[in-house]
């Protein structure tokens, strides 16, 4: 089998878990998704999906499960075998966004039965990508990624139009133009079900160098997330991360500006 292909910055390991079990012994077991979906792609990758569903029917039991996401994306691949773990699972997954599902989240997260996200969180929709990092990838390779992008993309469409009641044609533009949506945006669209009150405040995530890593491959990152991460920037925090939270500023402006003109 081949090696796992390097998707983001990190310390994980090939095939290491990105999700963590709580509250296992209570009658809904939780999982936490917090971060970047997989450092690795799973893209010719058999073993951490089948870790992925086993541990799902393990703790869960057939039974309800609660997913908390706060995540900035990462491999869409991942994703789409999730959604598709997640929509066998006999019992009712319900989906809890707090902070962020943007980019290839937002597939996981409308996999559950039922979605709930925080009044402080927000969504975001694009035409999957993917991030290839320390690889040298041949033609054939290459192809077979644009191959099942395509393929991913026209399978994502249906299920955000089936989840929302929007039309295809709505999703897809949505999509090529990357969407952010604030809770209320969300709802109202139909990307989540209902808006829990006083929730994480966004900025929390903005800690974490994966999370500003992940967003530096956006171009609409909403003004009030930038303003949490000015706020952030007060704070005793790490070089890397002060500087790519500045470039990420720079470069949003920048295309802002592009846009106007």
């Amino acid at each position: 089998m081949t090696q796992p292909i390097r998707c983001f910055d990190g310390n994980a390991q090939p095939h290491d878990p990105f999700w963590r079990w709580v509250n296992i012994e209570s009658e809904q077991p939780e999982m936490e998704v917090d971060g970047v979906l997989s450092q690795f792609s799973w893209f010719e990758d058999d073993i951490t999906p089948k870790k992925f569903k086993d541990e799902l029917y393990q703790y869960g039991k057939g039974g309800p499960v609660l997913m908390k996401i706060n995540s900035p994306g990462g491999d869409v691949i991942a994703a789409a075998k999730m959604r598709d773990i997640m929509r066998e699972y006999p019992g009712e997954i319900t989906v809890q966004v707090s902070g962020m599902a943007a980019s290839a989240a937002v597939i996981v997260a409308i996999s559950g039965r039922k979605v709930q996200i925080s009044d402080a969180s927000y969504m975001m929709i694009h035409d999957p990508m993917v991030v290839v990092m320390m690889a040298a990838l041949n033609i054939e390779t290459l192809g077979r990624l644009q191959e099942n992008l395509k393929s991913i993309k026209d399978g994502i469409v249906p299920a955000y139009a089936q989840k929302t009641g929007l039309s295809e044609g709505v999703i897809s533009n949505m999509m090529t133009k990357e969407t952010w949506m604030s809770a209320r945006e969300a709802v109202e669209k139909g990307f989540a079900d209902e808006i829990l009150e006083g929730g994480q405040k966004t900025g929390s995530t903005f800690q974490n160098v994966a999370y500003v890593n992940a967003l530096m491959n956006y171009g609409n990152v909403p003004e009030a997330l930038l303003n949490q991460a000015r706020e952030v920037e007060q704070q005793p925090v790490d070089v890397e991360r002060e500087r790519n939270i500045e470039r990420l500023r720079v470069r949003v402006t920048d295309i802002r500006k592009g846009e106007e003109q």
